[in-house]
């Protein structure tokens, strides 16, 4: 696959697009099935047999899942608390 140009601007702009379309879309979840979905319509469109579009869809599939896991990985790394050692609290413990 080609190198991809993927900015929170290009996101915000593709969902600028989806919600003067349909309202409901600024529910960034239901954005996302409005993509899935028009994956789902170019590949199946296009003019190729079904094997190869079958194939096609496994590796979207396969990237959009490696970037989720990218981003999440991302979000979990910039939640950690910074600085100096922190103390861990349990219950129960005096």
């Amino acid at each position: 696959m080609d190198q991809l140009k993927l900015s929170k601007e290009l996101i915000d702009k593709i969902q600028h697009v989806l919600v003067e379309e349909d309202e409901r879309t600024k529910n960034p979840l239901l954005a996302g099935q409005y993509l899935a979905a028009i994956i789902g319509f170019i590949v199946g469109n296009h003019d190729l047999p079904t094997g190869e579009k079958n194939e096609i869809m496994n590796e979207l599939n396969a990237f959009s899942k490696y970037v989720y896991d990218d981003i999440t990985k991302q979000k979990q790394v910039s939640m950690q608390p910074k600085g100096e050692a922190f103390g861990i609290w349990k219950p129960g413990e005096g």
